[in-house]
């Protein structure tokens, strides 16, 4: 069958008639692929925000940083050039010091059940109205996650974390991140994650600190990961947030309807953020990666050696310590 040219553009414009008939949108930026964990969670809350909606609004999300890279999300979000990100807490802990008390010593070793307790009370309830003034944002709901940054080494096996002593490793940058290494005994290096095969094939790194799911997506025993350490050093999340001048252009039923929706879905993408990181440490295990859990009196030890320093991360930071004795206080309820 042919086409003529009217047809076509009666059929091209039937496919835009869902986006034309709706009343609102909501443009979402993430800096990772379609294939992260944080980009599925976010598809699946747009297509079912899509779908309550029923046509009222338009929801669209650009992956891999093809609007704003994750450093820019924050700034962008604050000046009201983008509607909604999901970035991680050490994108906008240089605005935000608050931000950093995530990856404090405090919360060394602490259970994913702790930290959503912490986050999900007060405490989450003061940094996210922290985060919402400074960034001119609404913090729409519970954070997610992505998971553990977990410990992977080449040639040396860890059981316990003063087996790094002297070990050239690679982490993110940041005062709480650098300390932690420093008190490990190791030498923090930073090197842009693109580059972390072949500082690994090099020896220029004797290991790294990611996450599971990162090793898998990235096939890093093929670059000579042979090891992991599941220490708990700390553990990321993601806060999704909509800026103010999205948010305030919204009638009070759809920002209802965003909330609700998260609301609804925050159980179902915590499970999955946490079973894909199983599945990634599975899928490392038949690639010859060994994984070690270390024993709770050897955390126990070294969170007391790391705790002796938190006070001058803290400054180092510029966060303010009434707010670290709160979110201390929170966490000591549970224990």
């Amino acid at each position: 069958m042919k086409y003529t040219a009217s047809a076509l553009f009666t059929a091209a414009a039937l496919t835009a008639l869902p986006a034309l008939a709706a009343e609102h949108q909501l443009d979402i930026s993430l800096d990772t692929g379609p294939s992260h964990i944080r980009n599925q969670s976010i598809v699946k809350f747009a297509e079912e925000l899509e779908a309550r909606s029923e046509g009222k609004l338009e929801v669209r999300v650009f992956h891999a940083a093809s609007q704003y890279k994750g450093s820019n999300v924050p700034t962008a979000l604050a000046q009201g050039a983008l509607d909604m990100g999901a970035p991680l807490h050490q994108h906008f802990s240089k605005i935000i010091p608050e931000a950093g008390t995530t990856l404090l010593p405090l919360f060394y070793g602490a259970s994913p059940e702790e930290i959503h307790t912490v986050w999900d009370g007060a405490a989450g309830a003061e940094m996210n109205r922290i985060i919402e003034q400074k960034l001119r944002v609404k913090v729409i709901g519970p954070w997610f996650d992505l998971g553990y940054g977990t410990v992977f080494t080449t040639t040396k096996q860890l059981t316990v974390p003063e087996d790094m002593n002297g070990m050239k490793m690679r982490v993110p940058g940041g005062a709480a991140n650098v300390h932690r290494y420093k008190t490990f005994g190791a030498n923090p290096v930073s090197i842009p994650f693109s580059d972390v095969p072949q500082a690994l094939q090099r020896g220029t790194v004797d290991g790294m600190w990611s996450t599971q799911e990162s090793v898998r997506s990235a096939k890093l025993w093929e670059s000579g990961i042979n090891y992991a350490f599941e220490d708990r050093q700390a553990y990321l999340q993601y806060v999704p947030m909509i800026s103010l001048k999205a948010w305030d252009s919204y009638p009070e039923d759809v920002q209802n309807l965003i909330t609700g929706t998260w609301a609804d879905m925050i159980g179902d993408v915590r499970q999955v953020a946490m079973d894909t990181q199983l599945k990634a440490r599975e899928i490392a295990a038949e690639n010859g990666v060994t994984t070690v859990d270390p024993k709770p009196e050897d955390l126990a030890r070294m969170r007391a050696k790391l705790l002796e320093g938190q006070n001058e991360v803290i400054g180092d930071l510029g966060i303010d310590p009434d707010f670290v004795s709160f979110v201390a206080d929170e966490l000591a309820k549970l224990r």
